[in-house]
């Protein structure tokens, strides 16, 4: 009668860590691919903000389609603004109007797995890289090599920016609007955001699947490395204390980590990347003021 209660416990365990590594795969490969099929595009367009752009594309080194949005400058700086995880050019039109309206030229945007591109596998920053240095050259095209440009995100695309501009020098201002500070940092609250499960126990073998699956590690995203190396570059960090996608200690470690001019926006009841709906004015005052002092 032991033997048989021993065999039955031994097969409930098999059966439950074999279930639980089946859900962890799954939520991780939803977590990391995003097929065209399962876009759902945002049906903003820039005529309903009456932005002045036209739709451009690139190729990345890897042959894939992007697309984004273009507007020329007219005081001759520009900046470029990247979306966040799982979002389309759609996210920034408002903060294009606001630089538009100020006069700087507008490049909206958009890495591979998202929006209309080509691409399945998110990699937090890694891979992508290579698309924002495609679009960065799409834009010396059409500027020339005299205008300053910036670089604003939104969450994993301030995340993206921040790594972009340490790699860059040409970057002369960053913007981040709810960037987390490192993937392993907000790997908790992002796990619970997205999938709905408890951080504990299901986050780290989540990351690790999709570490397996990316071929990639966890520590290769960290923007307070990125931020470290910016001692020539200013940067503003926005960062609400109501967040629920990344955590909210993020902004200040960033800020913290940034070793040249630097400004902290920090808002205890604003949520995740709502700044611009919160605090449309202030927000709207601050990005044009910031750009306008570093890239005029």
């Amino acid at each position: 009668m032991l033997k048989y209660f021993r065999l039955i416990l031994l097969l409930l365990v098999l059966v439950l860590v074999s279930g639980f590594a089946w859900v962890t795969y799954d939520q991780a490969a939803n977590l990391v691919h995003h097929p065209l099929h399962e876009r759902q595009l945002k049906d903003k367009t820039p005529q309903q903000f009456g932005l002045q752009v036209r739709e451009v594309e690139v190729i990345n080194p890897q042959g894939m389609r992007l697309f984004g949005y273009y507007g020329v400058t007219k005081n001759g700086a520009s900046v470029m603004l990247q979306h966040g995880f799982k979002a389309d050019r759609s996210q920034l039109l408002e903060e294009a109007k606001i630089l538009q309206d100020a006069g700087f030229g507008v490049l909206i945007t958009s890495v591979r797995a998202h929006d209309k591109n080509d691409g399945q596998e998110i990699t937090f920053g890694v891979r992508e890289m290579a698309d924002l240095q495609a679009w960065y050259a799409f834009l010396l095209d059409q500027n020339g090599p005299s205008g300053k440009v910036g670089i604003l995100g939104n969450s994993m695309g301030a995340a993206m920016a921040i790594e972009y501009a340490s790699r860059n020098p040409d970057i002369s201002a960053v913007v981040s609007v709810s960037g987390f500070s490192s993937l392993q940092d907000t790997i908790n609250v992002s796990v619970e955001h997205f999938t709905g499960l408890p951080a504990f126990p299901f986050a780290p073998a989540i990351a690790s699947w999709a570490e397996w699956i990316l071929n990639m590690r966890v520590e290769q995203v960290d923007a307070t490395k990125a931020a470290a190396k910016l001692c020539q570059t200013p940067i503003l960090v926005m960062q609400g204390g109501a967040d629920t996608v990344v955590s909210v200690a993020s902004g200040e470690w960033i800020y913290k980590a940034a070793c040249g001019a630097k400004e902290f926006w920090f808002e205890e009841h604003i949520g995740h990347a709502k700044f611009d709906r919160d605090r449309p004015q202030e927000f709207a005052r601050r990005i044009s003021q910031f750009f306008a002092r570093y890239l005029l």
